[in-house]
């Protein structure tokens, strides 16, 4: 950029970030702070403020405020009072027609096509009633990998020409070496994620419980708050529900667990796989959705629906693991976030 040449200015829906601090909202701020980092490039952080407390009236108000008012025309109205060129929702909610500045949407998965049981009927209902006018009314539609790229082409073939598959990032953070131990003593599979029926808990827990039977020493560890639905998980003395942990603990965890399990019905892309794989952990993974796209050749693929095959492939990585954990380092190192902000860059300009 030449000097006195203004930079470009793009507005980054943060909003997600009030609801939570997995999944989407995770990979939005990983992307503002790798776009900040980009020469030439302004970020605009929109929809930020504090989080109300899970379960809260407060909660479900701002909940409901986002997705009828903020969403479809707030965002869009505060990125061009700022002088923005461009609004990126990095979410399936944004405005629903055209308008300036111009849209770019991010999609992260289409499990409410794929698997609608596992979400709520309220973002069910919503999804199905908006996504086709959100794709439709966006000038660019970020998939998240090949897979959901695949999915959103059938689900909305006139946006078809206008997806961009750029995949998640993983930080640098996460491949980090530092002393903290892990809060969880002996050894431990771990899964990571929101808990919900799509996360496929149950099952899990289901085929940690064959292993133990069989001479299995390790405990299950579930890490991760603010989930909804029942996740069927059984209350037994070696499953360890930690709840919601910060980075650094999250990172000793993975680097401590004798396997990363993420037997998901159906991911866009699996973040926890990239960080697992970060962090130095063996990982087994279902082989659904994008997830076998996302692992590679670095992780045991899996049945989500059989917990024999589940605890089959947990029984694999861990008995694999020098071998995977260097695969698995290798992948984490291809997918920085630097180079997912750069590609970003290019389609904002693009738009500009």
């Amino acid at each position: 950029m030449s000097a006195g040449e203004r930079p470009l200015r793009v507005a980054l829906d943060l909003s997600a970030t009030r609801l939570g601090r997995a999944g989407v909202a995770r990979t939005a701020l990983a992307l503002a702070d790798a776009l900040d980092a980009q020469p030439g490039v302004e970020v605009l952080r929109l929809g930020t403020g504090p989080a109300p407390a899970p379960g809260s009236t407060a909660r479900r108000t701002l909940a409901l405020r986002q997705d009828l008012l903020w969403h479809p025309r707030g965002a869009r109205r505060e990125a061009r009072a700022r002088g923005a060129d461009v609004l990126h929702a990095p979410l399936p909610r944004g405005p629903l027609g055209a308008g300036s500045p111009p849209t770019v949407i991010t999609v992260h998965d289409l499990a409410v096509i794929r698997h609608p049981e596992t979400l709520s009927s309220w973002n069910r209902a919503y999804t199905r009633r908006t996504l086709g006018r959100i794709a439709a009314a966006a000038d660019a539609v970020v998939a998240v990998s090949e897979d959901t790229a695949a999915d959103l082409a059938a689900f909305a073939p006139s946006v078809q020409d206008r997806i961009h598959v750029i995949g998640n990032g993983v930080a640098a953070f996460w491949a980090a070496d530092d002393d903290l131990p892990s809060p969880v003593e002996g050894p431990y599979v771990l899964a990571v994620g929101t808990p919900e029926p799509r996360k496929n808990l149950a099952r899990l827990a289901e085929a940690m419980r064959r292993r133990r039977a069989a001479g299995a020493p390790e405990r299950l560890v579930l890490a991760g708050a603010d989930g909804w639905g029942a996740d069927d998980v059984p209350a037994e003395d070696w499953i360890v529900r930690l709840g919601r942990v910060d980075d650094r603990t999250l990172r000793a965890l993975y680097r401590g667990a004798a396997c990363v399990a993420v037997p998901s019905l159906h991911e866009g892309s699996g973040l926890p796989v990239l960080e697992a794989f970060a962090a130095g952990a063996p990982v087994a993974c279902a082989r659904t959705g994008a997830l076998p796209e996302t692992a590679g050749d670095a992780a045991a693929l899996v049945e989500p629906l059989d917990p024999r095959s589940i605890a089959a492939g947990i029984d694999e990585a861990i008995a694999r693991a020098d071998e995977l954990v260097a695969r698995g380092r290798t992948r984490a190192a291809a997918a920085g976030w630097e180079r997912a902000a750069a590609r970003h860059v290019e389609l904002y300009r693009s738009l500009a």
